[in-house]
């Protein structure tokens, strides 16, 4: 493909050095912010700021548990490694974690310009996907979301897996064996350290065969397709391998619906609504939402459009493979890397995410830089409306991705604006009362996370919620009972046995605080984290004092400072026994 208007000889060499500069400050002038934002109590948690691992920082023993753990549903080693890297060099600086994810997303940009210069074959084209990629309001949830640092390492080594293969198809072509040898060495050195990092990059294999397919020419009739396929044997079978481990690890987590809760065909109705939406959030991407629950109750009238728009959209790229094949490349490359995550396997209980487009997006803006220089050239715009045409869109979703970026300052803020924007939200709600809980008074906390969630069916999170508020206010019969409805409905979550422990303690009720810390202990289902296993030891060791059993209470207050060195009660309350 020849340069466009958009290509004035006088910049000349300085181009790339240019857009290079332009990718890394509109990235900062987007994301600079989060410098100053808060770490979010959803999966930031689990990944940072309630992870010993990660919190350890880069040692033999947290090398080794990144590499052999299937922890919060997931194998992705590398992502732990980095996280882990972050608390050695910065500690534990929420702001830290946020400005490498920033850095990590200006180079994959960076990283995405040089990939769709080469299949674009134009700077410019080049320049306005990766720009469209930097700025996209749908990406700021992989950027500003701490716990998404897999998204923006797994785009890096996806962008330098598509440049290492790019060498590869120049030196297979050149015949130069040597060269050849190299560049698919590096090739699957990128694949590997990218599927460590995430494993969306499965459909990456499929991805470099479009490549041969259009711009590289290597698919020029049928009998070229068995060579390309078995020169990528290696990367199939590594993607193989990841998508096994990846089930096993979210299966084992819990993390799968089952066909039960959500049938085939509930789930088909919502992946071809989901592809439409997508397309849609491409295009207006405002508001967005954190979350955004499954519709159970889709139209069939909704899900028939949805496969009416998909099937013609097809049949069109199709009759234009020729004449304009970045079409049905970008198309293909669109619907193809959203399949792990369109909800086939569904995992958790969103209908779509955010998140999920950071790679997909890259097909439709593919089909309209091509389309847009196509209509350039035809029309012949003049070169100053067609670099404003070409800019107008990248100042508005600058703009956008500005505003989104600043609702993830804190759980409190991103929460409150997805409920002004989506219905039946009750995870949303849950988290935004745990939010509360934790970092309001329970005076203000337990009215307002009652009121909000008196709408919704309960679950074991909302009555945990409201079992701890209750708690902290002193009307513990009520928490008691929140707490027990809370074990019905999840028996194995270890972390209820430990508040209720608490509960009884205040209460007085030695035997089933004892009974309910040895179901915490043994418990199945999620890890207890030490600062809430060392109060409820600590809350059993009070409740063991003043009933007058001064050797156990020392005992347990022993074990509590042990588990948990900042619990300042125990710490104390077992140096003052140990004293008389």
């Amino acid at each position: 493909m020849k340069e466009t208007g958009l290509d004035p000889d006088h910049i000349g060499k300085y181009r790339s050095i240019l857009i290079v500069v332009g990718l890394a400050v509109i990235c900062a002038i987007i994301y600079g912010q989060t410098a100053g934002f808060e770490l979010i109590n959803i999966d930031d948690r689990a990944y940072i700021y309630e992870n010993p691992m990660v919190l350890s920082g880069l040692n033999g023993r947290s090398i080794a548990w990144a590499f052999t753990a299937f922890y919060s549903a997931n194998w992705h080693p590398v992502t732990w490694l980095s996280h882990m890297l972050d608390v050695s060099l910065f500690g534990q600086n929420a702001g830290a974690f946020h400005v490498v994810n920033a850095v990590f997303h200006t180079i994959a940009s960076i990283l995405a310009y040089f990939v769709f210069k080469r299949l674009m074959g134009s700077v410019w084209q080049g320049a306005f996907i990766a720009a469209l990629f930097a700025v996209h309001p749908a990406h700021v949830e992989s950027v500003a979301w701490a716990a998404e640092r897999k998204d923006v390492l797994s785009a890096i080594f996806w962008m330098l897996t598509m440049l290492a293969y790019f060498r590869y198809s120049d030196a297979a072509r050149l015949k130069n064996v040597r060269d050849k040898r190299k560049w698919m060495v590096a090739t699957v050195a990128a694949f590997v350290l990218g599927l460590m990092s995430k494993p969306m990059l499965v459909t990456l294999p499929f991805v470099l065969l479009l490549c041969d397919y259009w711009s590289l020419g290597r698919l020029r009739s049928r009998s070229d397709l068995k060579p390309l396929i078995v020169e990528k044997v290696p990367l199939f079978i590594l993607a193989a391998a990841s998508s096994v481990i990846t089930y096993a690890a979210q299966s084992a987590a819990g993390a799968t619906a089952t066909f039960e809760y959500l049938p085939l065909g509930m789930r088909a109705g919502n992946v071809a609504v989901s592809y439409v939406k997508y397309i849609a959030m491409m295009f207006w991407p405002w508001p967005l939402s954190f979350w955004y629950p499954f519709d159970r109750e889709i139209s069939g009238a909704a899900i028939a459009g949805a496969v009416v728009v998909l099937v013609l959209l097809t049949a069109v790229f199709v009759q234009q493979r020729s004449r304009r094949p970045f079409l049905i490349v970008g198309w293909l490359w669109y619907l193809g890397t959203l399949v792990p995550v369109i909800g086939v396997i569904q995992v958790g209980g969103q209908a779509l995410a955010d998140r999920y487009t950071y790679i997909p997006y890259f097909g439709l803006f593919m089909m309209i830089a091509g389309l847009s220089a196509e209509l350039i050239d035809r029309l012949r715009v003049p070169l100053p409306v067609a670099a404003a045409s070409a800019l107008l869109p990248i100042a508005a979703f600058t703009v956008l991705a500005y505003k989104q970026t600043s609702l993830w300052h804190d759980s409190a803020t991103l929460y409150e604006h997805s409920l002004r924007h989506t219905v039946n939200n009750n995870m949303v709600k849950t988290n935004l009362c745990l939010y509360y809980a934790k970092n309001r008074p329970a005076s203000f906390a337990e009215p307002q996370c009652t009121e909000l969630l008196s709408g919704e069916a309960p679950s074991a999170d909302s009555l945990n919620v409201l079992g701890l508020l209750r708690m902290d206010l002193g009307r513990l019969d009520e928490a008691g009972r929140d707490l027990e409805n809370a074990i019905k409905l999840r028996p194995s979550w270890g972390i209820l046995y430990a508040h209720l422990s608490v509960v009884r303690s205040r209460q007085g009720r030695l035997a089933d605080a004892e009974a309910a810390l040895q179901k915490a202990s043994s418990s199945a289902d999620g890890s207890i984290s030490k600062p809430t296993a060392s109060r409820a030891l600590g809350e059993y060791a009070a409740a063991m004092e003043k009933a007058g059993r001064r050797a156990d209470a020392r005992r347990f207050y022993e074990q509590a400072a042990s588990m948990d060195p900042d619990n300042r009660e125990a710490v104390d309350a077992a140096r003052r026994l140990a004293g008389n």
